[in-house]
């Protein structure tokens, strides 16, 4: 087994066990979970077998193990630097991201190509994952953090503000139960719908998949975050929430909050598959290489 794989097994049955707190995921390990399996299913013949040659099996546990691994290791003294790479922040007086201003380098890390945030890692390791200088062991956490990051640019709070955290400093109340904005659009929101990431796959897998016209390219990772940050504004945010009281959530605002989480899950896998049919088409296929290493 290697390293990779060990930090994955053991670091997911740690979360199980030790109850940690929701707000550490976005989407919850099930929508991490289901935008892979998802991801997985729109590959083309080809990307798929060249990508099953790079990382090894691409079955249902291999996108539960991969696609949460960002999450598990962050709370690892090793990983601790990467927290920033879950998220963007972007000024309440501006609505598009820069990448000079919200998107800071860190001095620490001078191979980590672009700064510390979602929109830069996306591409940094869309770059690792296709790149002839990287190892298999790098290539497997590259597609990880690749799938992870997708997800989480998704969220639309993972795209949000710094002043409230992303909505981590926004009280809110559902159902009787308090808790953060963010948390509810990380965890909650989806778990009232779908218990485990099978059933988010069988309710998102019926919808038809989005077919791409053109080859994807790094810059349209800006417009996601724009895409993001925009939606979050008009529809995760309600007039009256603040980071003191507990706003209440009701029935209406969770039954207009459900179709964009739906949507956002659903675009995240398209366009994760997007990248990958994109970089991978014109690799050389390795299909002995993944089964080297055990």
């Amino acid at each position: 087994m290697t390293s990779f794989c060990r930090i994955i097994c053991a670091g997911i049955a740690c979360f199980s066990l030790s109850g940690h707190s929701a707000n550490v995921f976005a989407w919850g390990p099930d929508g991490h979970s289901a935008i892979g399996i998802l991801a997985m299913a729109q590959l083309e013949p080809d990307t798929h077998r060249t990508l099953e040659g790079l990382i090894g099996p691409l079955d249902e546990q291999a996108m539960v193990e991969a696609c949460n691994w960002p999450d598990v290791v962050r709370e690892t003294g090793e990983w601790a630097w990467s927290a920033p790479l879950h998220y963007v922040n972007i000024p309440r007086e501006d609505s598009f991201y820069l990448e000079s201003r919200d998107c800071p380098k860190d001095s620490q890390h001078p191979g980590h190509a672009g700064g510390l945030c979602v929109t830069e890692g996306i591409k940094h390791y869309t770059a690792e994952l296709v790149s002839e200088k990287t190892g298999q062991e790098q290539k497997k956490q590259a597609f990880a953090w690749l799938c992870h990051l997708v997800g989480d640019i998704h969220q639309p709070l993972h795209s949000g503000f710094a002043d409230d955290r992303g909505g981590n400093s926004v009280n809110i109340e559902f159902d009787g139960e308090q808790m953060n904005l963010h948390a509810f659009w990380d965890f909650k929101l989806i778990n009232l719908h779908a218990q485990t990431h099978a059933e988010l796959v069988r309710l998102l897998g019926s919808c038809p998949f989005e077919e791409q016209e053109q080859a994807w390219n790094p810059y349209v990772v800006d417009d996601w975050t724009n895409e993001s940050h925009s939606l979050a504004i008009r529809a995760v945010y309600r007039e009256g929430m603040n980071t003191t009281e507990n706003f209440p959530l009701d029935a209406a605002y969770v039954e207009d909050s459900w179709p964009v989480a739906q949507q956002q899950v659903e675009l995240a896998a398209n366009r994760l598959a997007w990248i990958l049919n994109t970089k991978l088409k014109d690799l050389p296929r390795a299909e002995n290489s993944a089964q080297a290493e055990n």
